[in-house]
């Protein structure tokens, strides 16, 4: 993704963060007291999409107070090149479908220490309530390397091997192996990550969670990992997302 297009892209979630936050709170205006039971510990299930894939989550928070959250979370998430296209090989039949100049197909698994604060509290009837999250923690991107089906001329058979951009084209390559063939050459890339969010949390129910989360996240590696035949490798991670968590709170009983 070239920069202009990342900044772009950047550029339409904070726009669309900032339309959310600001009609949120102008209705939720003068809506009178706040009565709510007091929590002390929360455990939530979260499905993301972000701007590179999907993800799935696990976060479990203390809360002190009625507007403070401390939280360790779990992520793991897939990430795709934009650069990366599925293809068929269409002069053959039964074959796999690939993904032609991708090296590896990349996963990353967070984990890490969060803090939310609330911006704006229920009222008692019910409502919104919008806090603004910062996490940060340990990224491991996990790149499960490209292998495909060519034809050995010298054989006149098919084999499974590893995916080179300077043999291999769309002449030899029959279709793809599988996304696991190469798993035992699997590259791993230790790192960081940082998160920040809005969370808007419309539970009816003061034990239960459901909320939604829009925000920025970005993950850096070492060393740098190629994802893209004939493209330097990306430094930086950087991505919006909007994800929905699920989950329950425990209060003093």
């Amino acid at each position: 993704m070239s920069r202009g297009r990342s900044i772009g892209v950047l550029r339409k979630w904070l726009l669309l963060t900032a339309c959310v936050v600001t009609a949120l709170l102008s209705h939720a205006q003068d809506v009178g007291e706040f009565y709510h039971d007091v929590t002390i510990k929360e455990w939530d299930f979260e499905i993301f999409a972000h701007t590179s894939g999907l993800g799935v989550g696990f976060q479990h928070g203390r809360t002190p107070d009625l507007n403070n959250k401390h939280f360790w979370e779990v992520e793991f998430l897939y990430n795709q090149h934009p650069k990366s296209v599925r293809s068929v090989n269409v002069y053959y039949e039964g074959v796999r479908p690939f993904r032609y100049g991708q090296l590896y197909t990349l996963f990353f698994l967070r984990g890490g220490y969060g803090y939310q604060r609330t911006l704006h509290q229920k009222p008692y009837w019910g409502g919104v309530k919008v806090s603004y999250n910062l996490s940060a923690g340990a990224s491991l991107a996990i790149g499960l390397p490209n292998y495909v089906e060519v034809l050995n001329y010298n054989t006149g058979f098919s084999e499974i091997v590893r995916y080179d951009p300077e043999i291999h084209n769309l002449n030899n390559i029959l279709g793809g192996a599988g996304m696991f063939a190469g798993i035992l050459h699997t590259a791993f890339r230790p790192g960081f990550y940082v998160k920040t969010g809005l969370n808007f949390e419309f539970s009816r129910n003061d034990y239960k969670l459901n909320a939604l989360e829009v925000g920025l996240c970005a993950d850096m590696v070492f060393p740098f990992i190629r994802q893209m035949a004939f493209n330097d490798p990306k430094k930086v991670y950087l991505a919006g997302y909007l994800a929905y968590q699920f989950g329950k709170k425990k209060g003093y009983h």
